[in-house]
């Protein structure tokens, strides 16, 4: 039961979404009453009467830590991991599932370079290359960087993916790119536009 508000404590404005809200435990507050006091990961911490007919919640910050729970830290980056998996935040632990899953798809596309005949890679935008294109090496360099560094970034991280390798059977349609100029024969895609008669080019 705690029966003073630590001095760390700073009021602020009312909030009156009270979703997502844990209550951490009861506090007596001398202003006579008693009060709840809550936690949200979203949100920060609050202090709400047990008797109030509305939701209205006064969020509090707490000292230079911004932690009033006793939460589990990140083995990587020391933050609050209690919304992660194991001893991992969720951006800590969203990079070693992409070093795990990226690694060997690099590999898979290197060695597709290696031996080229009858592999392709087709990107979003519908443009099939030969592998070990020019235009697909900003991207190769870039996702071996990351994994040569083996530093974890932390939340500062988005999810560059290697080039997939594909057989020509696999590909459906699209154009060539200009610069590698694979050789496949493609079947030119629709545009997707509304056609005479009814139904979209495809």
């Amino acid at each position: 039961m705690v029966t003073d508000l630590p001095p760390s404590l700073e009021l602020f404005m009312p909030v009156r979404s009270a979703q997502d809200w844990h209550v951490l435990g009861v506090v007596d507050v001398p202003g006579p009453g008693r009060y709840e006091i809550l936690y949200s990961n979203a949100q920060g911490a609050a202090v709400r009467p047990i008797e109030a007919e509305t939701d209205d919640l006064v969020t509090v910050k707490v000292g230079s830590t911004g932690i009033l729970h006793t939460c589990n830290l990140c083995s990587c980056c020391q933050t609050c991991a209690c919304a992660g998996t194991g001893d991992l935040c969720w951006p800590c632990d969203r990079f070693r599932r992409w070093v795990h899953t990226t690694g060997p798809q690099l590999d898979t596309y290197l060695a597709a370079c290696a031996a080229p005949e009858g592999w392709f890679v087709e990107t979003g935008s519908r443009i099939v290359h030969a592998v070990g294109c020019s235009a697909l090496n900003r991207t190769v360099s870039e996702v071996t960087r990351i994994l040569d560094d083996n530093a974890c970034p932390h939340d500062q991280f988005y999810d560059p993916a290697p080039p997939v390798p594909v057989r020509a059977d696999t590909i459906r349609g699209g154009r060539r790119c200009r610069i590698c100029c694979p050789d496949i024969t493609l079947t030119p895609g629709g545009s997707g536009l509304f056609a005479a008669g009814g139904g979209r080019e495809v």
